[in-house]
């Protein structure tokens, strides 16, 4: 019978196999930079200041520790029963052979716990004064170009674009589209903010989105973006949700609107308005020249029953001069101002005529509609076979779609 020879044994500290064991989860990428979801229990912080916790779920549960120079950064720390989203690194902690979560960042979950970070990140940047009124910059009286970052697809543009074209037509809009909700919408906002501010060409801007949950509008709340807009050396203006909801955004934006449409009534003046003020003030300039000549007549009046007749006839020969000098200047000043109204109201009724559907229209295009009215701007609207009407300058064909080619990119996007 044969025997077997032992093998030569290997003997490891303790410390060893930690070492050998912290190498290897070191050099495993998953481990590495992982998001881990779950309940925060057992939670205490030593006199440094850091911040120890169990995080668990129904299965299991990971010892997490969060120094004190990570935690004195973060606008949310967690809280014992709070559902938390923790970022870090899995490491062994050396003397006990424990492996655990070195957390890096915390992100609360519930509405509960975004509301207690909602709370404490506007109590922080009110103290430090990003909210108080001397820092707020004021809107132009008359923008040229205004940019806006907001999605592409979503509703507030399109609020914003139909309100601009129905106020004041002059003014250009410029969009920088972003995602406004989910993963990573607050890095594309403060980066979208950074570049429209850059430009020189830009008056206003406008940051926002339509209503949501408070989980929709949380990039709105991130202390990134507030700073990004505090930032800002252009006048912003934030346009987050519905009336009821509120952000950080929009305490720390130089406007807050209620609405994206309201933004556009709160930074440019409505044409309707500018155009009865400009008839009222050519009106009022005839009234005062009316009214000094009366006045004029009266005094002269009153002097002819006071004058010899030789004097009289010398006195009226200056007055009518004065009057004749008077009235010639009050009429060539009364020209030249109805001459620069007309010819402010020619310039503004050209540039409105040139933005008007019907100008485009005579120049050869057309408006296409299906049949229930609706504008039709996109391929993807319509099928093939389905009946259309094309409004002409004069007259309206109906046509019946034979192919479909779909493209095209929207202008005036960065």
């Amino acid at each position: 019978m044969q025997t077997s020879i032992p093998m030569p044994r290997t003997v490891h500290s303790v410390s060893k196999i930690n070492d050998i064991s912290s190498r290897v989860m070191q050099q495993q990428p998953r481990l590495q930079n992982v998001w881990v979801q779950g309940q925060v229990s057992n939670l205490s912080q030593s006199v440094p200041g850091h911040i120890y916790f169990t995080l668990k779920d129904a299965k299991s549960q990971i010892s997490s520790v969060l120094f004190r120079s990570k935690a004195v950064r973060l606008p949310f720390l967690p809280r014992d029963g709070e559902e938390v989203l923790v970022q870090g690194n899995i490491n062994i902690y050396f003397p006990r052979g424990e492996y655990r979560i070195v957390v890096e960042a915390v992100e609360p979950l519930g509405v509960g716990a975004l509301q207690r970070a909602f709370e404490e990140l506007k109590q922080r940047l009110a103290a430090e004064g990003l909210f108080d009124n001397i820092h707020k910059k004021p809107l132009p009286r008359f923008p040229q170009k205004i940019g806006v970052v907001t999605s592409a697809t979503g509703a507030a543009i399109q609020d914003i674009r139909q309100q601009l074209q129905k106020r004041y037509p002059l003014a250009e809009l410029l969009l920088h589209p972003t995602l406004v909700q989910g993963a990573g919408a607050a890095q594309q906002i403060v980066r979208a903010i950074h570049r429209m501010n850059l430009r020189s060409d830009i008056d206003v801007l406008i940051v926002g989105r339509g209503g949501g949950s408070i989980e929709d509008l949380w990039p709105f709340n991130e202390e990134s973006v507030a700073r990004a807009i505090f930032n800002a050396t252009i006048p912003v203006v934030s346009a987050v949700g519905h009336e009821t909801d509120s952000t950080i955004s929009d305490l720390v934006a130089d406007h807050r609107a209620p609405t994206p449409s309201a933004a556009i009534e709160h930074i440019v003046p409505d044409r309707g308005e500018l155009l009865m003020r400009l008839r009222a003030f050519d009106g009022q300039l005839r009234r005062m020249a009316t009214q000094r000549l009366k006045t004029l007549g009266t005094e002269l009046a009153a002097l002819e029953t006071l004058l010899s007749p030789a004097r009289r006839r010398d006195a009226l020969c200056e007055l009518h001069q004065t009057v004749d000098n008077l009235e010639a200047a009050c009429r060539a000043a009364g020209e030249r101002r109805l001459a620069d109204s007309e010819r402010e109201l020619h310039t503004l009724a050209q540039r409105l005529n040139a933005l008007s559907p019907l100008a485009t229209l005579k120049r050869g295009y057309s408006i296409s509609r299906k049949t229930d009215g609706q504008v039709v701007t996109t391929a993807e609207q319509v099928s093939v076979g389905e009946r259309i009407e094309l409004q002409l300058s004069q007259g309206t064909l109906v046509c019946r779609v034979e192919e479909r080619t779909a493209g095209g990119n929207e202008q005036n996007e960065l």
